[in-house]
């Protein structure tokens, strides 16, 4: 009760007895709050949206007042004053929080940032300026700086712009090809990272070396096949065995053990590329024969199967 008076409760004074006024709240589903009688009326908390049903059917009922936020609210209503307040900072806040006030210009070359900047003031974007378009304000930069500049994004952040760029002589313009990912190896697939391409196989699926991955064909919808770009990589788990020995010396049996398998986590890493991983690692051998400790060690790896 106290939270909904804090926030706004209509106080109303009802003719009649307590049971009269509750038989009709009943019957018409209004919500009454803090009922109190005294000789001849009663004194209730009603919701605010209930007004009307209360004039409706309450021939004798008095407004006594709003309690909470919304009795101020409506009372600051009533003062004109105070509504031509609340208009004016309502204005002027919305006109602030779109207005643009720091300009923010991130790159390699200094001599493109200042063109930059110039193309910006003969475009007429001072700061402070009201806030435009971003998509229509980077179409209508590029156009102008394209050839200088090969890569350019604005970026609203609060009240600044952010704009990256890339000079042209930065620019690493990359060739996309039309060749098939293959598998080099067998392998159970992890992931795709496939930027362009038709993939011909699924998470989870056994492929086998030289099967195709990622195809540069695509069949339509009327039948006949599309060339596309492809672009990506296949990851896959790959198992590998590695085999260590050392000779048998007097250090503890523990020592030999891990410094055998030090020496294996070396021969495997040899073998992996970057952005593999090391899964699992399981020693399925570690013996003495002939003076001569060995150790098998089984290694599940994530490799990029498709790198030549």
């Amino acid at each position: 009760m106290k939270n909904k008076k804090s926030i706004g409760l209509d106080q109303w004074k009802l003719y009649g007895s307590l049971l009269h006024v509750l038989q009709i709240a009943s019957r018409f589903h209004i919500a009454m709050y803090d009922a109190q009688e005294y000789k001849g009326y009663v004194i209730v908390y009603v919701p605010v949206y209930e007004r009307h049903i209360i004039f409706a059917h309450f021939e004798n009922c008095e407004h006594l007042c709003t309690t909470g936020m919304l009795g101020y609210l409506f009372r600051s209503l009533k003062k004109p004053a105070r509504v031509a307040g609340i208009i004016c900072a309502i204005i002027l806040w919305y006109g602030l929080s779109h207005m643009v006030y720091a300009i923010d210009i991130k790159g390699e070359d200094d001599e493109s940032r200042a063109l930059i900047q110039k193309t910006l003031k003969d475009m007429q974007i001072v700061v402070p300026f009201y806030e435009k378009d971003t998509a229509q304000l980077k179409t209508d930069l590029k156009k102008k700086l394209e050839n200088k500049i090969a890569w350019l994004e604005i970026e609203k952040k609060g009240s600044r712009y952010q704009i990256s760029y890339t000079p042209k002589e930065f620019a690493i313009i990359e060739q996309l090809k039309h060749e098939e990912l293959i598998a080099r190896c067998d392998g159970v697939i992890q992931r795709f990272d496939v930027l362009h391409g038709n993939k011909l196989h699924k998470v989870n699926e056994f492929v086998h070396k030289g099967d195709v991955l990622v195809s540069n064909v695509i069949d339509t919808s009327s039948n006949s096949k599309e060339e596309l770009f492809v672009k990506g990589r296949v990851f896959a788990y790959t198992w590998k065995d590695v085999h260590v020995q050392m000779k048998d010396d007097k250090m503890p049996k523990a020592f030999q053990y891990y410094m055998l398998l030090f020496q294996a986590r070396d021969k495997i890493s040899e073998q992996m590329k970057k952005d593999d991983a090391l899964y699992k690692e399981n020693i399925l051998q570690f013996s003495k024969e002939a003076g001569k400790i060995n150790m098998v060690v089984h290694y599940t790896l994530i490799q990029d199967i498709t790198t030549p």
